[in-house]
């Protein structure tokens, strides 16, 4: 039977709240040419607000809190969107650099330990070029896109006002120190995540190498960017791969699989289930419901329609 020590949960739990406030920030960070000033308290607020609905499918937790922070702050809602959008792309970005920080620097010494492993790695080596090259060219023709106006005439005029609304929100590209800011906001961001893994796996085997959670995480993002409710199944089952084909050693001989599946289960109970009580808590606060949110995004498209208002 797994045992935590208590202390490391702690800890964890510490730097889940980190996480919180360091996304709250970065959002802010992107906002500031659509509005500066917003407040502080809707950031976090909404921020824990889109951890609780992105657990149901079709998680559009970034579509429903943006539309609440757009009403609250009177900001037009596309630019909001697009920000929550530019997030997600700082994300991968951010995670790409430090898994490949992780080949640099640590792969060698955390080599697979089965030919599954070694599958794994190449092949998540692979994709994480892919969607680099991918996400710098899309970035590049924005921020060309950006810089001129030529295009807009080209847009048909019923969703002019939409698609320039929306374009408003990629204006943090055009701020060298609004870039800067949520460059490094975005890897302290990753780093913080990969703190709060190795506290956890730490509070079950007591000795776990802090580069071995730089590859959990990058692992887990894939798992959780299955379309499953919360990213539960897919988090488990890629951590379970990272401790079970990299870092065997550090698991019980007798029976490893079984402990890597309580390790893993352990650790998404203690990262999910404190995010969604709180955000449960401020989702009733703003007085919203799952009913109420699914009419908002569609009340968003009726909008975003054929007016384009």
């Amino acid at each position: 039977m797994l045992h935590a020590n208590p202390l490391w949960i702690a800890a964890a739990l510490a730097f889940i709240a980190l996480h919180m406030l360091l996304r709250a920030e970065r959002w802010g960070v992107l906002l500031q040419p659509a509005k500066t000033g917003i407040s502080r308290k809707n950031l976090v607020s909404l921020t824990l607000v889109k951890y609780v609905v992105n657990v149901i499918p079709p998680r559009v937790g970034e579509v429903a809190a943006s539309l609440v922070l757009a009403r609250k702050e009177r900001i037009p809602a596309p630019s909001v969107i697009a920000a929550s959008v530019l997030e997600r792309v700082l994300d991968a970005l951010a995670v790409i650099v430090i898994f490949g920080f992780y080949i640099v620097f640590f792969a060698k010494s955390y080599v697979p330990n089965s030919k599954r492993g070694e599958e794994i790695f190449l092949a998540v080596r692979h994709h994480s070029i892919v969607v680099l090259a991918a996400v710098s060219l899309g970035i590049g023709v924005l921020m060309l896109l950006l810089r001129s106006s030529r295009w807009h005439r080209w847009i048909p005029g019923p969703i002019r006002r939409m698609v320039l609304h929306f374009a408003d929100g990629f204006r943090a590209l055009h701020s060298g120190s609004a870039v800067a800011k949520a460059a490094l906001l975005s890897v302290a961001i990753w780093l913080v995540i990969t703190a709060q893994l190795w506290c956890l796996v730490l509070a079950y085997l007591g000795t776990f190498p802090f580069a071995g959670a730089l590859l959990i995480m990058a692992l887990t993002v894939v798992g959780v960017a299955i379309p499953t409710p919360g990213g539960v199944g897919g988090f488990q089952f890629f951590m379970d791969l990272a401790l079970i084909h990299f870092f065997a050693r550090y698991l019980s001989a007798q029976d490893p699989h079984s402990q890597a599946a309580g390790i893993s289960n352990g650790c998404y109970v203690v990262s999910m289930v404190p995010v969604f009580v709180v955000g449960l808590w401020f989702l009733n606060r703003e007085g919203l419901t799952f009913a109420g949110i699914t009419q908002l995004t569609r009340d968003a498209e009726t909008r975003a329609g054929p007016s384009g208002k």
